[in-house]
């Protein structure tokens, strides 16, 4: 199965967050993602002036574990609750105190911190998805409980630590730190969403969420972690540049190891050589005859030979794209082999080309929805590229990891827009109208170009498609939109 998110990053880039789920009766499953990338032709992309290597500069890709799932109750209940594996990491450690311990005790710690990132996220967001719903006072005091609970086991580990075990602390204290700043974010987020909420029952549950994040902050303090402080710009910044880090540190748990390669490189070589190969025998054929005949004018035949020389290095040029024309479908630019402690558990391939409209399939061109306008201006004629994607996964592999059952990968893709824009004109314009008084008005407007993105996803025998249409001026992106799931006929 393969699901998208996607969101505006920053202001020069787009996230696509890509998970493929593998079947778990499967040992490998494969999974293609096709996208069809449509440019407004006033932007100047084209193959001459966007080279493989500059698309591949402004799309960059992580590739990560899909985080376990399990709600906040079941991060401490259950029979393999997620705190389990923090005290075995633990025990382990303070019984035999080595690194290779204390480095499985810290994973531990960061995939409990980024597990509870996902759980707390998920649960505030149904609540905020229905935050007038009667059923919301009851799931944001549950939410609080269950917030609480987690907080409390996982901080109570602290105290089995002896002082003497610095580095084990240190690493606490990143986990923790981390940890009580998504319950703070989050709890902050429900708080927004019910905040006006009118029925009455809601004011004991706005306390109840209230007192939590007040904790958090007392908490912090005492701990000397970084929180907000009302009107002390310097400390917000150093906040913001902390939290971070810590994010960074703590899914660096869950992201893997890629080693990325030309694709089909060997065989490329190979069917260059046979070009050249080629070129030469033709050369030697048409030559030898001349060279025979002509023997008693050695100056023609040098000319003879230089021209037919240049011939045989035009038939090898020749013979080598029409090689390279034949393998593109075949193989791709890139090939990014992904590790799990140096077990491969899969691979990833991408290319990259600028295709003409007769190319691109009919149902794609249908989700494009060119309007009537679009579709008789002749001079739009909108710039297309194709980025391939296929996917391997060994679930066998994957799914034998880290006492966890991890049932996929996400690919996180971001496309920088940064060199799209060079060529767009201001983002403002004026535009002059009368008022309802008659007396000449200035009004501004903003001008904006779309790029459409229409992606196909393919895995079994399973097609799908989703189409986002982006906004964008010289300014940056100013918004995503996106149309529902779509299955053409």
């Amino acid at each position: 199965m393969i699901e998208i998110q996607t969101k505006i990053h920053d202001r020069f880039s787009i996230e696509f967050k890509v998970g493929f789920s593998g079947t778990e009766s499967v040992k490998v499953d494969h999974f293609d993602v096709n996208s069809w990338i449509f440019i407004p032709n006033g932007l100047d992309i084209n193959k001459n002036t966007y080279s493989n290597n500059r698309f591949y500069t402004d799309m960059k890709s992580n590739v990560r574990l899909l985080t376990p799932a399990f709600t906040l109750k079941q991060m401490v209940e259950g029979e393999e609750p997620p705190i389990l594996h923090v005290k075995k990491a633990l025990k382990a450690y303070l019984q035999d105190p080595t690194q290779e311990l204390l480095d499985e005790f810290e994973f531990q710690l960061k995939l409990f911190a980024s597990i509870f990132k996902s759980s707390i996220r998920d649960e505030s967001a149904k609540i905020m998805a229905h935050a007038n719903d009667c059923l919301t006072y009851e799931r944001c005091m549950l939410y609080a409980d269950d917030v609480c609970r987690v907080l409390f086991e996982f901080r109570s580990l602290r105290d089995e630590i002896d002082p003497k075990h610095e580095e084990a602390l240190t690493k606490f204290g990143f986990a923790d730190e981390f940890i009580s700043h998504q319950a703070d974010i989050r709890t902050m987020k429900v708080i927004q969403a019910i905040d006006h909420s009118e029925q009455s029952e809601m004011k004991d549950a706005f306390k109840a969420l209230a007192n939590l994040v007040n904790d958090e902050k007392n908490y912090k303090s005492d701990r000397g972690y970084s929180h907000t402080v009302i009107g002390d710009e310097t400390n917000n910044r150093r906040l913001l540049y902390r939290h971070s880090l810590l994010k960074k540190y703590i899914e660096s748990a869950l992201y893997l190891k890629a080693n990325t390669t030309q694709d089909g490189q060997a065989v490329k070589q190979i069917s260059f050589s046979l070009a050249a190969g080629l070129a030469m025998m033709v050369y030697l054929l048409i030559t030898m005859p001349f060279q025979k005949y002509l023997g008693n004018y050695p100056s023609l035949i040098f000319f003879i030979l230089v021209l037919f020389y240049i011939l045989k290095d035009r038939i090898k040029e020749l013979t080598r794209w029409l090689f390279a024309y034949q393998l593109k479908d075949k193989y791709y630019d890139n090939k990014t082999v992904v590790n799990i402690k140096d077990r491969k558990v899969g691979w990833i391939k991408e290319g990259m080309d600028f295709i003409t409209e007769d190319k691109v399939p009919e149902e794609v061109l249908k989700l494009r929805e060119r309007n009537k306008l679009e579709a008789d201006n002749k001079l739009l004629d909108e710039k297309i590229i194709l980025y391939r994607k296929r996917v391997e996964i060994d679930n066998a592999v994957l799914r034998n990891q880290y006492n966890y059952d991890f049932k996929g990968i996400n690919d996180i893709i971001r496309y920088h827009i940064n060199y799209l824009t060079k060529k767009m004109d201001n983002p403002e314009s004026v535009i002059t109208c009368l008022d309802e008084q008659g007396r000449v008005q200035a009004v501004k407007a903003e001008r904006v170009y779309i790029l459409h993105f229409v992606m196909q996803f393919k895995w079994e025998d399973q097609v799908e498609y989703k189409v986002f249409h982006v906004m964008v001026n010289r300014n940056g992106i100013v918004s995503i939109s996106s149309n529902k799931e779509s299955k053409p006929n």
